[in-house]
């Protein structure tokens, strides 16, 4: 057999082997300054059609159950069937502890933070909605958000999403976005709590 013929087979075994490689390759990690982008990205899509200014608790809420965090995983990978791997494993570490929203985030439209304490203020007078909105004039109660958890490629997302508008009035859900053509979207969501 010829020289010839065994580079030709060896070039041939090559090429499979590399494509196979290539699949393997792993998404570079994004930036923390990419991610904080999309996270407020993220957080627009919720606060978009406020009519007045969006009023959002600064406190994020983990969204994870304090009882059983696996029961919360349970839950995203069960609701939310698009989920990927990834995707939940980043909301779980970023929502490992509670922060707090930075008061510059770029949403669009007009938003106050509303700290735990004022929240807490508020809320201990009867009809408190009523004092929130005196407040907040054009306000529709506040909103609570989680961390957002991306994929590695910055296009599908998962984040808790409460929205109170007084007492024994709101509901919080999970959602799943994704982005498509620069937008984030909502593709799925399940409901957590209604009052």
């Amino acid at each position: 057999m010829s020289t010839r013929f065994f580079r030709t087979a060896l070039i041939l075994l090559l090429i499979p082997a590399s494509m196979a490689c290539s699949l393997f390759t792993s998404v570079p990690m994004p930036s923390q300054a990419d991610i904080e982008k999309e996270e407020q990205a993220v957080y627009a899509v919720f606060v978009s059609g406020s009519k007045g200014p969006a009023l959002i608790l600064q406190d994020t809420s983990t969204g994870l159950s304090d009882d059983d965090p696996q029961q919360t995983i349970d839950n995203l990978k069960g609701g939310l069937p698009s989920i990927s791997n990834a995707t939940v494993d980043s909301f779980v570490e970023r929502n490992a502890q509670p922060g707090q929203l930075s008061p510059d985030m770029q949403l669009g439209v007009d938003y106050a933070l509303l700290s735990e304490d004022e929240l807490a203020e508020i809320s201990s007078q009867p009809n408190w909605h009523k004092v929130l909105a005196e407040k907040y004039p054009g306000s529709e109660g506040y909103t609570i958000f989680s961390r957002v958890g991306f994929n590695p490629s910055l296009d599908q997302a998962v984040l808790y999403v409460g929205d109170v508008a007084g007492p024994l009035m709101g509901a919080g859900f999970y959602y799943l976005l994704e982005k498509q053509n620069g937008e984030w979207g909502i593709k799925e969501q399940i409901m957590v709590w209604i009052s």
